[in-house]
Parts: C-alpha cells; structure tokens; sequence
C-alpha cells in the first residue's frame, strides 16, 4: 500500500500516482499532460516511495521488474528514459542522482497536491478567470431578490429537463470517443476478467502462465504495479464478485475436473473455502442480490436450465428450473429485482432476456444479429457490450440503439467501466491462417500442412465450389472483406467501409451466398455486390445438397430443417441444428437433443451414426461432410476424426499438441484446410482519453 497522496507535487511537475500522469505546473491545456509507460510508472513511483535514500541497482531489480526480466542495462534505459520525460540534467541532476557504481538516489522535494491543481495548470478554469479578471469592481449591482430567486429557479427546472432528455436519449461515452489503450497488466501469458478492488487500488484477474493449461489469481498493485500470484491452479474460473470489501466469491473447476464456488480473503491472501457444487464453470452467471448468492447452472445430462440461491454458511436453493432450449447462456446482470441475461440463441446471433424476481419468467427484450461475448453496466440504463469482431457498444435498454466506442475497442472485451474510464481485456496480435493439408510420408502422421493464404491479418472462413473456386475471408485490407483464390493469388471482391460479421459462406447453383449479420444474400462476384437472397429469422446454418437449399432455424417452436420448394420455404424435419450432405442423395442431421448425427435417406429413414458432436459446444466450421466421410475436430480441438463411408469405421486422422485448428474444410474428398489461431496474448487495459 503506497503511503503517498493520490496527486503529489514533484519539482515542475503534478503527478498522479496510480494513473502514472503528468502534468507540468504551467501547462496551458490538456495536451500537455504525460503518461508513463507501465515500467517507468513503476519505477517513477518506487523512487517517490524511497526519496532521499540510495537505490542499488539490484534492488531496482528485484523491487520493480518482474522475476528474470530485470537487467543492468535494463535499469539504465530505464532510469534515462524516465529523465528525459521530467527534462532532468544527469550532470546536474534536480530529479534523480546517479551515484557511480552504487545506484540512484531520488533528489525532488515531494508535496501534497489537489486535483484543482491540475485543473488550474491545465487551463481549465482559464474562462471563468478571464470573466473574473474583465470585472468592474466599482461596479455592485444589487437588482430585486425576487429577479435573482425567479431566474434561479428557472434555470435549474431548464438545466433538469435538459439532463433528463440527455440522460433519457444520449449515451456520451467517457465525454467522448476514447483515444487511449493504457498497459495494466505486462505479464508472460494471458490474463483475463479483471475487476477493481472496492478501494480501487489494485486490480485482480486471471493468470495462465506460457505453457501453461490452468489458471490461478493474480492481484496487481496499480501504485507499483507489483503483482502477487495466487497459488491454486484451477482449469476454468468465473469472473470473481467482491461479497465485501476484502472477499471474492468465485466459480472454478478444479484439476480433477469437480467444479465449486469457492470464497477468498484477497488482502492478505489465504485459502480458498469452498461454498456449494455446481455442475458448469460459466464466466459471468452470477450475481449478489439482498445478501444472497445468485447463479445460472446448466444440468446438460436432463438438459435444464436452472437458476440457484444461497447464503454463505447455507445449503443452496433451486429457485428455477426449465428446458434448456438456448445454444449458451453464460452472462447475467441484476438491477434492482430484474436479472438480465445474454443467451447465444444460434451461431450467429444473441438476445438479451430479463427475468422479473423472485418468481418471473423469461422474457425477451432485445436481438442482435451478431455473438455478444460478455456485458456489463455502463449506467443504470445502457449496457455496455463486447462481441466478437467489433467494437465495444453502448446499448439503451428502454430505445435499443446502441453507440460504438470507436475502432480502436475492437481488441477489447470483458470491459467494465468505472469512474473516467474502462477496464478491459485487450487481445494482442490475435490472428489466424489457412493452412493445406497434405499428405507426406516423411512427415509425422504422414500428414504436412503448408500455409495457403496467410498475412500478418486474420484469414478465415471457406467455401470452395465444385469447379474449383475458392472464397475466403480475411482482414488483410482492414474490414473483413471476402476474397477470391486463384491458386496462390487472390482477388478482393467486397468493399465493405465498416465491420461485417461474415458467419458462413456456401457455392449454390454456381452463385457464391454469404451469411452477414445473420441475413443471407448472393454475392456478384464481378461488382462485389451483394442482394438479399431470402429473409429468415434466426437461422442456424445453410447447406446445398444434391442441386437443393437447405438450412436450420429456430422458430417459436423450436428447431426446424429447411428447403425450398418453388419460391417459398418448406418444412423438413423439426429438432435439426445443422444439416450437411449426404451420400447417395441424403443428408447428415444435427438435432437439438442428441449429440448423435444421423442420416436421412432419400426414403425418408433416420439412420444414427457413431459420430457426436453437440451443436452447444462445437461450431458449424468445426466439421464437414463429403464424398469419403464425416470429419470433426474433438479432444479441445486437438484432434481431427473421420467416419468413413465405406468402412464405416472411426479414426484419428490428424492429432496435434499445441498448434490447434479452430476450424476444417474439405478439398472434395478429406481433409484439405484448416484454420490455424497463432500463439497470441492479452493484457488487462485501461480505456481513457487522453485529451
């Protein structure tokens, strides 16, 4: 715990201690403000802390670089960097001291400052002092009390109603739109889930370390920014609740595989206590409400969805339970006495549900033709969500219009936000490739992949057609944007100026259809134009078999298989998720309540297949069918297995350690590509303005 004041006085500069801020005492505006990177921001701070006091440079080491990256030459560019911002003189130093071969010493006087002084040295009472300075003071006019109190009043009731209409239909995002990420976090490996500690002097969240399948807490010092590590290990955690001002509540598996809730003293840290059982790890089903612990529970074997109550100290209580008919439901807020919930209803698209306590049902308030990945509060009225692929939104709960946080926030998610601004897991250099498949004797497995199509941007998607053609998707150009293959060139064929969630891609009938925004169109591959090719409502996914349309959607009565017949859909088969060709004129199903594929002849028998895969936890990219068998990743994605047709057998057809696909496709007869994610990592952020 830093024994400093929040805003200090340090020779010419204001500092803010746990931003890492400067500001120069005569600044002129807010432009003139400096923020530290996060090591100088340590170190600066470690100085403040030990004033006067000589510093060697092994405990510069040990104090502020994290274990094995602090070195000699580290501490010196450091030191020099860190003066030449405060525009200090190492001959003749007024800020640090360099005592030869021994270490540094912090020479700057240290005074309590307010942030009015910041305020001032900014310029931001410049106006109101110009007004002040333009006075007459030999000028006293004194006009009726009744005037004054009349005028008064009148401008509040002006000033309130224009708030309200503000309030009511705007969102004005941190004032405006934010234009800088700031470095919380600068550990090896990933990190996730942050939240503020309730005195707002440390952040905790998650840690797996490089190399690493398990996580463990990490609290970080947002003064030092020293971070301490917890040490269980867990193989999934939730995000973590503050039930007081020094315990966290939180769900986690743990490496044998049972999952608990668990509650922990954070400052100092001791060992966890486990509360209740629960049956699956979600990342943001519960919540605190009238002193009670309330969470979401999925029992996959009967399928039920069920909503749970308890007090520390008690046995839990089941206050719902019903059928499971969502693809995921793992996010859930409270105000008041309403819980709302984001549910992944299909593959491509979300909803936003509310639930009136203690005895309400679901109900639905909003659609969103995209995933939504997490949310959180942004005021009582507006969410502030994250989804995949675009930027951060704040969407109104009474209108449903929704404001963009700007491109920038497209790496961020998990983001909530706090006074001036929001606290976030950034994705660093997240990127995937296109891979051939191809056979190789020499090589282990006998199977070699080689790059396809890769760039320093995201490559993604595929549909190849029966005379050859290849589309893909890729970042390359900025937006996703759809391109043509021709061998080892391609064609950008889309010209999209903003992000488009480009879900699936499928040949028909010699046209190339596209899913964008869970709407189907057919893309002119000469203009890159594209025209809506049939409305249908939460649509799963489309195939096109034997010369025909197929496709899978969730109707108010549940699942049901799609085609046309002439211009107008046509009912199938209720229960279908997915559906892919099939040999001999049929087709491969997915149902809703089976992990079991089966086949549909052309005489209408169902035949169940030795292939599972749950259409809750796998995605339609993660398998295929075509002439030679089914091919599906499994085994967290580590695996490729195939059913062959003719053999009607099963077997690992390509096995991998580390370098795991997240998505397969055919070459006409096996498997051809896969989508390859490289190694990335993530940091937690701050979300600000800079000016």
């Amino acid at each position: 715990m830093s024994n400093l004041d929040p805003v200090v006085q340090i020779g010419n500069w204001y500092y803010q201690v746990i931003y890492g801020q400067l500001w120069p005492v005569d600044a002129t505006g807010v432009d003139d403000m400096v923020r530290l990177e996060p090591r100088l921001h340590s170190l600066l701070n470690y100085f403040l802390l030990h004033p006067d006091i000589l510093l060697a440079k092994d405990t510069l080491i040990e104090k502020v670089w994290p274990a094995d990256e602090g070195t000699d030459a580290a501490v010196m560019r450091a030191v020099g960097a860190l003066r030449k911002v405060l525009g200090d003189d190492v001959r003749s130093p007024s800020y640090i001291e360099t005592v030869s071969k021994k270490g540094y010493r912090w020479l700057a006087a240290i005074r309590p400052a307010k942030l009015q002084d910041i305020a001032v040295a900014s310029g931001a009472h410049a106006v109101v002092e110009a007004v002040m300075a333009d006075a007459d003071p030999e000028v006293k006019p004194r006009p009726a009390w009744r005037f004054i109190a009349g005028t008064a009043l009148a401008v509040i009731i002006g000033c309130a109603s224009l708030a309200y209409v503000l309030a009511t239909y705007t969102s004005t995002p941190l004032i405006k739109l934010p234009d800088t990420i700031t470095p919380i976090s600068a550990l090896s490996g990933q990190e996730y889930w942050p939240v503020l500690t309730p005195d707002s002097t440390h952040v905790l969240y998650q840690h797996k370390a490089v190399d690493s399948t398990l996580f463990n807490w990490s609290l970080q010092n947002l003064t030092d920014l020293k971070v301490e590590h917890m040490s269980q290990k867990y193989r999934q955690l939730s995000q973590a609740l503050w039930l007081d001002a020094e315990h966290i509540i939180f769900r986690a598996e743990t490496v044998n595989g049972n999952c608990h809730f668990y509650r922990q003293h954070i400052k100092p840290v001791t060992q966890p206590e486990p509360l209740w059982s629960c049956q699956k790890v979600l990342p943001q089903g519960a919540i605190l409400w009238q002193q009670r612990l309330l969470w979401l529970d999925v029992d996959t074997a009967a399928n039920q969805l069920q909503l749970w109550s308890a007090l520390p100290g008690q046995a839990a209580e089941m206050m719902l339970s019903q059928n499971n008919r969502w693809r995921d439901i793992s996010y859930m807020l409270i105000s008041d006495n309403t819980l709302y919930f984001i549910a992944q209803q299909t593959a491509n698209q979300s909803v936003l549900l509310q639930l009136r306590l203690p005895d309400g049902e679901f109900e639905q308030l909003l659609d969103f033709p995209y995933v939504i990945t997490q949310f959180s509060w942004w005021d009582e009225r507006q969410l502030l969500l994250s989804a995949g692929q675009q930027e951060l939104q704040i969407v109104s709960l009474k209108s449903g219009s929704s404001q963009g946080l700007g491109p920038m926030t497209r790496e961020l998610t998990q983001a909530s936000r706090y006074p001036g601004q929001v606290l976030a897991t950034q994705f660093l250099d997240y990127t995937t490739d296109i891979l051939r498949v191809t056979d190789n004797p020499a090589a282990t497995g006998g199977i070699q992949l080689l790059p396809w199509h890769v760039s320093n941007r995201s490559e993604r998607l595929l549909a190849i057609s029966e005379t050859g053609q290849a589309a893909f998707v890729s970042e390359r150009a900025g937006h996703s944007q759809i391109w043509l293959a021709q061998e080892r060139d391609s064609t950008q064929i889309t010209r999209f100026t903003e992000q488009q969630h480009v879900q699936q891609m499928l040949w028909h009938q010699g046209q190339l259809l596209v899913l964008i925004n869970a709407s189907l169109y057919q893309l002119d591959l000469a203009s890159g134009q594209l025209q809506q090719y049939h409305g249908v409502s939460s649509a799963g996914r489309y195939a096109s078999c034997h010369g025909k349309l197929y496709w899978t959607a969730l109707t108010a009565g549940g699942w049901v298989l799609m085609t046309e017949k002439g211009a107008m859909p046509q009912s199938v088969m209720p229960d279908v998720t997915d559906v892919r060709c099939g040999p001999q004129q049929g087709l491969v199903l997915q149902f809703s309540n089976t992990v079991n594929l089966a086949l549909l002849t052309p005489a209408q028998d169902l035949i169940t297949l030795p292939v599972k895969i749950d259409w809750r936890s796998s995605t339609g990219e993660q398998w295929f069918t075509d002439s030679s068998g089914i091919y599906w990743l499994a085994d967290n994605n580590t695996t490729v297995y195939r059913f062959d047709w003719l053999s009607q057998q099963v077997n690992a057809l390509l096995v991998m350690e580390q370098e795991m696909p997240v998505a397969i496709y055919s070459d006409g007869s096996g498997l051809g590509y896969i989508v390859r994610q490289r190694p990335y990592d993530t940091d937690i952020v701050w979300l600000q303005n800079r000016r």
